[in-house]
């Protein structure tokens, strides 16, 4: 779809090779309309046809075309897993032994979104180049509880609280989750869409991609370790964590659409973009009386920032109908289909955890990176107009 109009009406303004030295691009009307079975409004490819003949702009001076989407998607997240629920409830040395255990997971909820796109297809061989603004908001959250009743129990995965007796093997009874996703993208990007066969078009496009992908994980611990029965204290521990990334970077892919007649067709499309950019992560923890005053105690502040690529694929499939209207004029389409975006390496977020011993001197941090890849995927619907 798209790129600078300067720029465009400058390549249209060069000379051709082996032209006059006058003569420069000057627009043409689209190739010649080949109408289909159905009584509609509708054209495919030409029967003879040349050099990949362009499918855009519908009319001789140009399209304006604006693009609408509404989605409803979701995220998931490699290497969230937050605690182990384990069925070994006995002293602390048993505590740690895994019978019938599971890692717990937040359960990660569907969300609407949306798209806005501009473009411009252009009379210069069918060029066409715009932007296109994607906006959406992710989340997942859980509720943990597990008593000795139960014959449950739950060990934390994310925190760092080291408790008084070093031997003691750090549980709770219950864990809240809460995990939010805004991811922002916008890609300018400029392509052609060509007809490569009397039913089949194309158009490779190339163009920048501006990303956001802001995460939030926030983890809440309480009983269990957190429960000072010797003293009479009772903390609510709370981790927070934040994922940043902000990047930009070359994209490039195919889209295609399969004609299929009457004005139905579907369409594929497959992009790749490797994003340069910042990650910013900050890791808090901290204890929290529960009881008047509420006094609060720093666990843990660690904070990093390093430069980093991320590789993002980005692909689609679905059907569309298309009508043309007021003898070729406009062009209105709409478009059904699902949609998959992965985004590597996304996760870098740190576990920092204390390992078990049976003297302080055996205690050390553990400090795990996840690395893990950020993917969303779901329905989009699609309305499309050219003027």
């Amino acid at each position: 779809m798209k790129y600078p109009v300067f720029f465009t009406f400058a390549l249209c303004t060069l000379p051709l090779l082996g032209a006059e030295k006058n003569e420069t691009c000057r627009p043409s009307p689209p190739a010649t309309c080949t109408p289909d079975n159905c009584c509609r409004t509708y054209c495919l490819g030409p029967q003879n046809y040349g050099a990949n003949p362009p499918v855009h702009p519908y009319t001789c001076n140009g399209d304006w075309e604006v693009s609408i989407a509404g989605l409803y998607w979701n995220a998931h997240q490699d290497g969230m897993e937050f605690a182990i629920e384990t069925h070994s409830i006995g002293d602390n040395a048993e505590k740690s032994t895994f019978i019938d255990a599971e890692y717990k997971n937040p359960r990660f909820d569907w969300q609407f979104g949306f798209k806005l796109g501009l473009g411009y297809n252009t009379t210069c061989d069918g060029w066409d180049f715009g932007v296109l603004w994607t906006w959406y908001r992710g989340n997942a959250s859980s509720h943990n509880q597990a008593e000795a009743s139960d014959n449950v129990t739950l060990l934390p995965l994310w925190s760092d609280y080291a408790q008084n007796d070093p031997g003691d093997v750090l549980f709770a009874t219950e864990i809240d989750t809460h995990w939010k996703l805004r991811l922002n993208l916008l890609d300018f990007d400029l392509g052609r869409m060509y007809w490569n066969s009397h039913r089949l078009n194309f158009r490779p496009h190339i163009g920048l991609r501006i990303a956001y992908v802001d995460q939030n994980f926030d983890i809440e611990h309480s009983g269990g370790s957190w429960n000072d029965t010797a003293n009479n204290l009772v903390f609510n521990n709370e981790v927070d964590i934040e994922n940043d990334f902000k990047g930009a970077g070359i994209r490039i892919g195919t889209d295609t659409l399969w004609n299929v007649g009457c004005g139905f067709s579907i369409y594929g499309d497959f992009a790749l973009s490797v994003l340069s950019g910042r990650f910013t992560i900050d890791h808090d923890e901290s204890n929290r009386k529960a009881e008047s005053p509420f006094l609060k105690s720093k666990v843990l502040d660690i904070k990093d920032s390093f430069r980093n690529g991320v590789l993002v694929a980005d692909l689609g499939i679905g059907v569309q109908y298309l009508s043309l209207l007021c003898d070729c004029e406009y062009a209105l389409a709409v478009s059904f289909g699902w949609e998959q975006h992965l985004f590597l390496n996304q996760n870098q977020m740190w576990r920092i955890m204390i390992q078990e011993g049976s003297v302080s001197s055996d205690l050390n941090n553990i400090y795990n990176q996840n690395r893990g890849d950020l993917s969303t995927q779901g329905w989009t619907l699609a309305i499309t107009f050219d003027f």
